[in-house]
């Protein structure tokens, strides 16, 4: 069976993430990409969508648009 060689995203990556996760998050994808920004959302909980759309949404428009 032949194997890939692992490489990392060529793309810009965003990571958002929730106590206690965010930090964690950050750390494992910064192995698989260069362009990696990372937010970490405190006082919510691990369902970001859920519990702080309005956070959420503030940090995704910037980001998309500056893409």
């Amino acid at each position: 069976m032949a194997r890939l060689t692992p490489s990392k995203l060529q793309i810009p990556v965003l990571a958002i993430g929730a106590r206690p996760v965010g930090p964690a998050l950050a750390t494992q994808l910064a192995a698989f990409a260069d362009d990696l920004t990372t937010l970490q959302l405190d006082d919510c909980g691990h369902l970001i969508p859920l519990d702080a759309p309005d956070r959420l949404l503030a940090a995704l428009i910037p980001w998309l648009d500056a893409g």
